[in-house]
Protein backbone atom coordinates (compact mmCIF):
# COMPACT_ATOMS: atom_id res chain seq x y z
CA UNK A 1 0.00 0.00 0.00
CA UNK A 2 1.36 3.59 -1.07
CA UNK A 3 1.01 6.61 1.02
CA UNK A 4 0.59 10.09 -1.06
CA UNK A 5 1.30 12.54 1.12
CA UNK A 6 -0.19 15.92 0.04
CA UNK A 7 0.83 18.98 1.76
CA UNK A 8 -1.97 21.22 3.59
CA UNK A 9 -0.26 24.40 1.93
CA UNK A 10 -1.00 23.16 -1.61
CA UNK A 11 -2.58 25.82 -3.43
CA UNK A 12 -5.56 24.19 -4.92
CA UNK A 13 -6.06 22.85 -1.30
CA UNK A 14 -5.93 26.68 -0.46
CA UNK A 15 -6.73 28.46 -3.03
CA UNK A 16 -10.08 26.46 -4.82
CA UNK A 17 -12.12 29.61 -5.72
CA UNK A 18 -9.62 32.11 -6.64
CA UNK A 19 -7.66 30.00 -9.81
CA UNK A 20 -11.78 29.30 -11.07
CA UNK A 21 -12.59 32.98 -10.56
CA UNK A 22 -9.11 33.45 -12.97
CA UNK A 23 -9.88 30.41 -15.17
CA UNK A 24 -13.28 31.65 -15.60
CA UNK A 25 -12.41 35.90 -16.17
CA UNK A 26 -10.08 35.02 -18.87
CA UNK A 27 -12.12 37.52 -21.47
CA UNK A 28 -10.40 40.26 -19.72
CA UNK A 29 -6.68 38.64 -19.30
CA UNK A 30 -6.78 37.93 -23.04
CA UNK A 31 -8.64 41.61 -24.22
CA UNK A 32 -5.50 43.18 -21.84
CA UNK A 33 -2.54 40.46 -23.64
CA UNK A 34 -3.91 42.18 -26.60
CA UNK A 35 -3.76 45.80 -26.07
CA UNK A 36 0.30 45.19 -24.72
CA UNK A 37 0.82 43.14 -27.31
CA UNK A 38 -0.39 45.76 -30.01
CA UNK A 39 1.72 48.73 -28.31
CA UNK A 40 4.61 46.53 -28.54
CA UNK A 41 4.03 46.00 -32.15
CA UNK A 42 3.34 49.34 -33.30
CA UNK A 43 6.34 51.06 -30.97
CA UNK A 44 8.88 47.82 -33.11
CA UNK A 45 7.02 49.35 -36.63
CA UNK A 46 7.63 53.11 -35.79
CA UNK A 47 11.00 52.31 -35.14
CA UNK A 48 11.57 50.62 -37.99
CA UNK A 49 9.59 53.51 -40.14
CA UNK A 50 12.14 55.52 -39.04
CA UNK A 51 15.15 53.63 -39.84
CA UNK A 52 13.75 53.54 -43.29
CA UNK A 53 13.18 57.01 -43.64
CA UNK A 54 16.60 57.70 -41.95
CA UNK A 55 18.19 55.47 -44.83
CA UNK A 56 16.19 57.24 -47.59
CA UNK A 57 17.11 60.74 -46.73
CA UNK A 58 21.14 59.01 -46.29
CA UNK A 59 20.60 57.22 -50.07
CA UNK A 60 19.47 60.62 -51.89
CA UNK A 61 22.23 62.81 -49.63
CA UNK A 62 24.64 59.93 -51.44
CA UNK A 63 23.04 59.99 -54.54
CA UNK A 64 23.38 63.86 -54.97
CA UNK A 65 27.22 63.94 -53.69
CA UNK A 66 27.73 61.57 -56.86
CA UNK A 67 26.01 64.22 -59.51
CA UNK A 68 27.83 67.06 -57.78
CA UNK A 69 31.39 65.15 -58.13
CA UNK A 70 30.49 64.48 -61.38
CA UNK A 71 29.67 67.75 -62.29
CA UNK A 72 32.10 69.38 -60.82
CA UNK A 73 35.08 67.56 -62.57
CA UNK A 74 33.40 67.90 -65.96
CA UNK A 75 33.46 71.07 -65.26
CA UNK A 76 36.56 71.61 -64.42
CA UNK A 77 37.93 69.56 -67.39
CA UNK A 78 35.88 71.85 -68.98
CA UNK A 79 37.64 74.87 -67.87
CA UNK A 80 40.99 73.06 -68.87
CA UNK A 81 40.09 72.79 -72.58
CA UNK A 82 38.90 77.02 -72.70
CA UNK A 83 41.08 79.76 -73.26
CA UNK A 84 42.52 81.47 -70.39
CA UNK A 85 40.20 84.11 -68.61
CA UNK A 86 42.07 86.66 -66.51
CA UNK A 87 41.15 86.87 -62.80
CA UNK A 88 38.61 88.33 -61.84
CA UNK A 89 36.18 86.82 -64.36
CA UNK A 90 33.91 83.48 -65.19
CA UNK A 91 34.43 80.55 -67.17
CA UNK A 92 31.49 79.22 -69.55
CA UNK A 93 29.20 76.08 -68.03
CA UNK A 94 29.09 73.12 -69.03
CA UNK A 95 25.21 73.45 -69.18
CA UNK A 96 25.66 76.14 -71.56
CA UNK A 97 27.53 74.35 -74.33
CA UNK A 98 24.97 72.40 -76.15
CA UNK A 99 27.44 70.45 -78.20
CA UNK A 100 28.67 68.52 -75.47
CA UNK A 101 25.18 66.65 -74.62
CA UNK A 102 25.73 66.84 -70.96
CA UNK A 103 22.05 67.15 -69.11
CA UNK A 104 22.15 68.71 -65.79
CA UNK A 105 19.71 66.98 -63.28
CA UNK A 106 16.88 69.23 -62.20
CA UNK A 107 17.84 71.61 -59.30
CA UNK A 108 21.33 71.56 -59.63
CA UNK A 109 23.46 74.38 -61.09
CA UNK A 110 27.65 74.44 -61.93
CA UNK A 111 29.86 77.34 -62.25
CA UNK A 112 33.12 78.15 -62.94
CA UNK A 113 35.21 81.37 -61.99
CA UNK A 114 38.70 82.48 -61.99
CA UNK A 115 40.47 84.44 -58.77
CA UNK A 116 43.43 86.06 -58.62
CA UNK A 117 46.28 84.03 -56.73
CA UNK A 118 49.11 85.88 -55.18
CA UNK A 119 52.70 84.24 -55.69
CA UNK A 120 55.96 85.59 -53.63
CA UNK A 121 58.59 83.28 -55.13
CA UNK A 122 59.60 85.80 -58.18
CA UNK A 123 57.38 83.55 -60.68
CA UNK A 124 56.99 85.77 -63.75
CA UNK A 125 53.58 84.13 -65.48
CA UNK A 126 49.90 84.60 -64.20
CA UNK A 127 48.20 82.11 -62.14
CA UNK A 128 44.54 82.38 -61.30
CA UNK A 129 42.69 79.76 -58.94
CA UNK A 130 39.86 78.10 -60.73
CA UNK A 131 37.01 77.48 -58.28
CA UNK A 132 33.92 75.52 -59.36
CA UNK A 133 30.71 75.64 -57.15
CA UNK A 134 27.80 73.36 -57.54
CA UNK A 135 24.79 73.70 -56.33
CA UNK A 136 21.34 72.16 -55.56
CA UNK A 137 18.47 74.22 -54.89
CA UNK A 138 20.29 77.39 -54.47
CA UNK A 139 22.45 75.79 -51.78
CA UNK A 140 26.44 75.47 -52.33
CA UNK A 141 26.81 71.61 -52.04
CA UNK A 142 30.49 71.15 -53.37
CA UNK A 143 33.71 73.48 -54.28
CA UNK A 144 36.36 72.41 -56.07
CA UNK A 145 39.53 74.62 -56.54
CA UNK A 146 42.38 74.66 -58.72
CA UNK A 147 45.42 76.48 -60.05
CA UNK A 148 45.61 77.39 -63.94
CA UNK A 149 48.52 79.79 -65.43
CA UNK A 150 47.69 81.77 -68.04
CA UNK A 151 49.93 83.10 -70.73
Amino acid sequence: MSRHFIPTSHPLRIFPNRFRFAISNCVGITLMETIIALAIFSSAGSAVLMGVGAAHTSSDRVHASAIAENLARNQMEYVSGLSYVAAPGNYASIADDVGLNIAIPTGFAVTAAAQAYGVSDGFTGSIEKVVVTVTRDGQSILTLEALRTGP
